[in-house]
């Protein structure tokens, strides 16, 4: 018997990340303190956030 590709996949649901008014503000704040160049992409890369993430918080 012949196991078919169908029957043996894993489906992987996605999931929208959330995240507390508690980190967003730390984030913000790291952020907001970062005077060197490449700081704030060192700060995005490491947390894994987007630009984006920073300019819709601020709003």
């Amino acid at each position: 018997m012949a196991i078919r590709a169908e029957e043996t996949e894993i489906e992987v649901r996605a999931y929208r990340r959330r995240f507390s008014a508690a980190y967003k503000l730390r984030i913000l704040a790291e952020a907001d303190a970062c005077t060197e160049p490449g700081a704030i992409g060192a700060l995005l890369r490491r947390e894994g956030l987007y630009s984006s993430h920073l300019a819709t918080w601020r709003a």
